[in-house]
């Protein structure tokens, strides 16, 4: 095995790990900043970082719900908890996702099942196009629906979205997979298939590109993203150890304004249901290596 899969497979690893403690206390009644911060507490105890701000999703909600600094949300009876979590070694990236609920749920058992069937076809030659088949084949004879418009991802160095999107439906994407490619498969399961928005709710913001700007809170702020965040996505939240509220508030609005940093919104259904996901990040191989997983 390379530097750059060791490298892979160690960020994994860790991300297995803090899955592992997060599902062990992981309980109704518990607030999900609780639950944020043990994610971070724990990849920084295991020497890894953060790829992106913990995701805790809860029902309707399909991704980028980060709680802010003073979140009192909640965990109740049967919600579906999607936790999202993104550990990276050197810039290459572990990214998984589960579902918790409180009680067995079908939809969390589809989306986890439609995953391991993915995993299945997955070697040197498998294209896009198979990869969504076999997902979108598994949830509808389970009798679930997708979420159409979202898709999993190919990975690089310090790039979590990289081509190419692999949609989680029939698609006609004949880019086929070789050895070595690092790809994240997540399907996200609803009673039947649906899509999701943009809401106005913003809590994850990501460096873009340098642009002069008058506020020198701004200038820090964007010092700070570009240089300790490698450019990656962080959270709102994680300014006020060094800024305050409203100078973060100002600073952020000036920066997107001007297309330093870029907004991701969280995404809801559109027609309320709620949604489970599960997700492993993959190295392509003829026997693939699920870095995610213990």
């Amino acid at each position: 095995m390379g530097e750059t899969e060791k490298k892979y497979v160690h960020a994994g690893r860790i991300a297995a790990e803090v899955k592992a403690e997060v599902l062990q206390k992981t309980e109704p009644g518990m607030r999900i900043l609780e639950i944020a911060e043990l994610i971070e507490q724990r990849v920084a105890e295991k020497n890894g970082s953060l790829a992106f701000p913990p995701n805790i999703s809860i029902n309707d909600m399909a991704a980028h719900y980060t709680p802010c600094h003073n979140d009192a949300k909640v965990i109740a009876e049967n919600d579906l908890v999607k936790i999202d979590i993104g550990v990276h070694v050197d810039g290459y990236v572990g990214d998984l996702a589960f579902t918790y609920c409180s009680q067995t749920n079908e939809l969390v058992k589809a989306a986890e099942q439609a995953l391991q069937e993915a995993i299945k076809v997955i070697r040197p030659g498998v294209t896009v196009a198979e990869i969504g088949a076999t997902i979108e084949n598994f949830v509808h004879n389970s009798g679930f629906g997708l979420v159409t418009n979202l898709t999993g991802h190919g990975l690089e160095r310090f790039s979590l979205h990289h081509e190419p999107s692999i949609p989680n439906v029939r698609n006609q994407n004949q880019h086929a997979f070789q050895a070595g490619d690092a790809i994240a498969i997540e399907p996200f399961v609803m009673a039947s298939d649906g899509y999701v928005k943009d809401t106005g709710l913003v809590e994850i913001y990501q460096y873009h590109a340098d642009r002069p700007v008058r506020l020198a809170e701004a200038r820090a702020i964007l010092a700070l993203v570009r240089d300790d965040y490698h450019g990656l996505p962080f959270a709102k939240r994680w300014l006020h150890a060094k800024f305050t509220a409203p100078k973060i508030a100002l600073a952020l609005r000036q920066l997107e304004s001007v297309g330093a940093i870029e907004s991701h919104p969280v995404l809801r259904a559109t027609d309320g249901k709620p949604i489970a996901q599960a997700e492993h990040t993959v190295l392509v191989a003829d026997r693939p290596i699920i870095t995610t997983s213990l």
